[in-house]
Parts: C-alpha cells; structure tokens; sequence
C-alpha cells in the first residue's frame, strides 16, 4: 500500500519492530534463563540428596537379609534367611528426602528392578503404565549413574544403580509445571508485546509526525522553488534541527532569487544589446554546431532558419575560405576576417575570433558586418567621379574644338563666327548648369541648403504658373497638358521656389519623353493628412528594371538621346533630395514602356496648417 511507503510510517514500523525484538529477546532470555535456572536446580538437588553417604546407605539397604530362627516344637531351632522387602525400604529412604528432591505433580520418584520396572512410584500412572527407557534408565541397567538435564529437552531425570542388587533408584521431572508457567510467562510476554506494540506504533507515529511533517512542507517547498518560485516561503516553527535547515534553505532561496534575478537581468541585458546590434552575431561550439544567433544575422545571410547550420559546411557555401580548424588549431590573436559577396548584391564583413572556458577554447564568434551600402557608396562615388569627368570633358571638348576652329579661321566671316560663338556659349551654359546641379546636391546632401524664411505655398496656384508656362514648350510637341485639381489642399509653409523646381523638372521630363501628340496631366488633391501632386504621361515610359535607379546621379535610361535632349541626369536625384530634406516628404515614379510614367509627389501637411 502507498501510504506505508511514506517516512512517517516507515519510522512507526521501524519503532514498532525494535519494541517487538527487545521484548522478543527479553522474553528468549527469561525462558531460556529460567529453564536453564531449573535445570540446574535438579542437578543440585540430586547431587545434595544423592551424596556419597546416603548412596552407601542405599546399598546396604538394598543388601540386607533377615535372619529368623524356626522351631517345630520349641525345642530345636533352626535358623534360616527370609528375604525382605528392600525395595519399600529404598523407597522410604528416598521419601524421606522427597521434600529436598521436590516431588510434585511433574516430578516423581521410582524404586525400579532390575529391568527397570517400577516397583514403588509416587506417581500411580508410572506404576500401571510404566516409563520410557532414557539414556539415563539405559546408563543405570548398565550399573552406571545416569543424570540427563540438557536444554533442548523437555524432561529431566536421574536413575541410580544400588548395589549388587541392581535395584534401581529413578527420579524424573516431566517439564510440565515448568512448561506449565514458562507458557503462562509468554502469554503475559504476548499481551505485554502487543500492548507495547500498539503504544509504539502510535507513539512512533507521533515522533515520525513531528519529523514528517516539517519534511513534508519542505518538499512542498522544494516543490515551489523547483518550479522556480523562489520566493516562495516554508513555515517551520522550533528551534531543532529541521529549523535551522529550513532556515538555511530560506537563507539559499533567498541567495539564489537574488542571483537568478541578476542572472536574468544579465542575460536579458546581453539579449537586448545582442538583438540591437546593427551587426550580425554567430556563436559556434567546438564541434562546429551553432548555439547562439542574433536577429540581425538572419537578416544579413537571408535565411529564416539558422538551427541546422554547421560551421564548415556552412562557410563553404558562401565561399569564407575558412576551416573550424584554422581557428582552433592555429593563434590568431587579432582573428581572422573574410568579405563574402551574397545574393550577388548583399557585401558583408566576417570576423571570426574564438573564446575560452575554463581556460580552454569554448567556441568561436563569427561577427558580421553588412558593408553593401558602402559598398555602393563607394561604387556610385567611383561612378560619380567618372559621370562628373565625362559630362565635363564633352562640353570641354566641345569648346576646346570650336575655340581652336575660331583661331584658325581667323578670317572667317561673321555668320560663321555667330555660328561657332553660339555653341561654345551653348556648352559653357551647360557646364554652368551641371556645376549648379552638383552644388545643390552637395548642399541638400550635406544640409547646407541657404536657408530662407518660411513661405506660404498655395500648391494649386503654383502648378497651374507652372503648367501655363509650360504650355508653349508642349504645344511645339503639339502635346497637350492640363492641370486638373481633384479637391482643395491646404495652405503650407516652406520655400516656394525649391517646390517650383521640382516641377518643372518633372513636367520638363514628362514633356521630353512623351511623343508628339500625347498627353500630360497634372494633379492635386488632399489625402488624409498629405498633400499630393501626380504628373501623368503616355510617353515613351521607362522599362521595369531601370526603375530602381532612377533617382540615382547621372542615370540615364537612354544616355545617347537623354544628352541630345540636354539633360544631365541630374534633376530626379535633385528633385528626391528636395523633397525629402526640404519638405520631409517622399516622391515615387511608376512607368511602364511604351504606357506612359506617372511621378507623385505627397507632402505631409503640419496638424497646424490643417
């Protein structure tokens, strides 16, 4: 059954058993002692008793004849022996001594013939049905003393040859009123043991509760503090032993919750800085097995799953160059560091460092660094130099050819001097309007754009000056633009003229690259809290997979004609900065060739202009 398996009722058993051995075994020795004390106590008594004196007293008993004189007729005698009866005499001399020899119920006296027939007895049962031959009878037929008092059996006797006669002298006690009062002992051992038990029982339960139950609540406890309330209390009154152990064990939770919630503000600390990092974090085991990993680093390697990476496999497929065994194998004090090209298109940075534990090499850390953004910095400032040197030297050429036409055609005429003045003054304008586009971009880019009192800005006036002022270059193309405002947008504040730029270079695009005969449409409206502009064309349009860069410096979508147009490719990354830095507003170009292009502009408009 589960409930004696339980502490408490083990100590009741426990205590119960001791009582039932130590009454066991003062029971075995009371017996034991009394029946040795018994035993003895027969030897001595037939030993005092059967002396040497009182056995030669025997003998002569048993050998004496009666001499008798007969006589007829009183005159003549005759003297002859009669044998007497010795056999009673015997027996009253050993009665005589029956007090000292202790006769009772179970110990009797026997004067015995030679065959070991009882022929006086005290006890009438051994007279008609006589006794058993013991070793003792066996020993006295034998005209030997026998004497049996061992312990492993019940009886004890004595049997005595006298004389010549071999008249046997035999006392026996049976046992019985010795076994008789050794049982009446026992039962009174039995009612003691069981009295002793049930006290016992009860009283080990009571000392097993006064251990049990404080034992109970603290594995309640322990309980509480293995599921990790450790702050949990245990309420164990006293002084004793279990006291002070629940005591003690209050005194480790406490240490332990002040240690855990120093642990986990560390490792929540570690978390939040290894999550914040902009840079991606690997951590490696010695066996190449990944154990720790930030969200950055899923980013930087594009994967959603990092788990089943191993280090070797892993740096082989983005061809690292590098073996888990160069780094534990080999020192590398400052690390190793490996650039790896991703995706074709994502640059990222590896360092590999190892760290120790236990003063033995515990793993390796992989930091990595996404360097795509300076790396297309440093691609498009490569490409700007070259665009900014090519978009100079052609006008430069150019001058450069026609000035040195002019001097060796000094004598030219007039018209032909026009001719080659207007295109060096063409190309110089030019130069003159590329080094003003890159001084704008230089000062949106550094935010050093001249700064100038806040206007208000009438969004629909402004595009419909714009529009009408256009109107005369569109309609060259037989082109149709039209300003169509959708509702009424708000009054905001800024600077009227950057706005106005970025306009007309929109509209300028839109009229360049739409055919003869298409049409341009101009839009305004308020939605939600921005104000939008849309120019929309059914142009040339631009080709998917040129939109991307389309904000990007000197890009052309077709370089040859966007030149013979005259533009730099300068004013969408012009008009971008403006709109972003001046106006905190984004701008989106939507186009598919051969359809059109539609460029919107949202502006947010301040809770205070609404």
């Amino acid at each position: 059954m589960e409930i004696f398996k339980s502490i408490k009722w083990k100590i009741a058993i426990m205590f119960a058993l001791c009582i039932i051995a130590v009454l066991s075994v003062v029971c075995a020795v009371h017996v034991v002692t009394a029946i040795y004390d018994e035993k003895q106590s027969f030897e001595n008594t037939i030993n005092g008793v059967f002396d040497e004196q009182f056995t030669a007293e025997l003998a002569s008993i048993a050998e004496t004849v009666d001499y008798t004189v007969d006589s007829a007729d009183g005159s003549n005698m005759t003297i002859s022996t009669v044998n007497t009866d010795n056999s009673k005499k015997l027996y009253d001399a050993v009665w005589a001594h029956s007090g000292e020899l202790g006769i009772n119920s179970s110990r009797f006296m026997c004067v015995m013939d030679e065959s070991a027939t009882p022929v006086y007895c005290t006890s009438e049962d051994i007279i008609e049905n006589g006794t058993e031959k013991t070793a003792s009878l066996i020993a006295a037929l034998n005209g030997n003393v026998g004497m049996s008092t061992s312990l492993l059996q019940k009886y004890m006797d004595f049997a005595l040859s006298i004389g010549s006669t071999k008249t046997i002298i035999y006392v026996k006690d049976t046992g019985d009123r010795l076994y008789g009062n050794l049982r009446r002992i026992l039962m009174l051992y039995l009612y003691c043991l069981i009295g002793a038990v049930i006290f016992s029982m009860f009283a080990g339960l009571y000392l097993a509760s006064s251990v049990t139950v404080p034992i109970k609540k603290l594995n309640d406890w322990a309980k509480q503090l293995a599921e990790g309330d450790l702050k949990a209390k245990t309420q164990i009154a006293g002084s004793d032993e279990l006291s002070q152990l629940a005591n003690s064990l209050v005194h480790m939770a406490h240490n332990l919750d002040k240690k855990n919630t120093e642990a986990k503000n560390e490792k929540t600390k570690l978390e939040t800085i290894l999550q914040s990092m902009t840079d991606g974090l690997l951590a490696f085991n010695t066996k190449g097995e990944l154990i720790h990993y930030n969200n950055e680093a899923k980013i930087l390697l594009g994967r959603n799953y990092l788990d089943d990476i191993s280090f070797d496999k892993f740096f082989k497929e983005i061809n690292a160059n590098i073996t888990i065994g160069d780094l534990l194998y080999m020192k590398h004090e400052e690390g190793i560091e490996r650039s790896v090209t991703l995706d074709k298109e994502r640059f990222v940075v590896m360092n590999f460092q190892t760290f120790e534990l236990d003063g033995k090499i515990g793993g390796i850390v992989v930091v990595l660094h996404d360097t795509t953004k300076q790396e297309k910095l440093e691609q498009s400032r490569r490409a700007f130099v070259a665009d900014v040197s090519h978009e100079l030297r052609t006008p430069i050429t150019t001058i450069k050819s026609y000035a040195e036409t002019l001097i060796d055609s000094a004598d030219a005429g007039r018209e032909f001097l026009i001719r080659f003045l207007g295109v060096i003054a063409s190309e110089a304008d030019r130069m003159a309007r590329l080094i003003s586009d890159l001084l704008t971009l230089s000062a949106l880019d550094d935010k050093h754009v001249e700064y100038k009192i806040p206007e208000e800005i009438d969004v629909r006036v402004l595009l419909e000056r714009v529009t009408d002022r256009m109107q005369m270059g569109a309609s060259k193309k037989d082109q149709t633009l039209t300003y169509r405002p959708i509702n009424d947008v708000p009054i905001i504040m800024g600077d009227p003229d950057a706005l106005e730029r970025v306009v007309i270079n929109i509209i300028g695009n839109a009229v360049k690259y739409t055919q003869a005969g298409g049409e341009i449409d101009v839009y305004s409206s308020k939605v939600y809290n921005d104000i939008c502009i849309k120019v929309v064309d059914n142009g040339i349009g631009i080709p998917e997979e040129n939109l991307p860069n389309i904000f990007d410096r000197f890009y052309r979508v077709d370089k040859a004609r966007s030149r013979d147009t005259g533009g730099t490719g300068l004013g969408l990354a012009i008009a971008k900065q403006t709109i972003e830095t001046s106006f905190g507003g984004k701008i989106k170009i939507t186009s598919e060739a051969g359809k059109g292009t539609e460029v919107s502009i949202t502006i947010p408009v301040p809770s205070s202009e609404k």
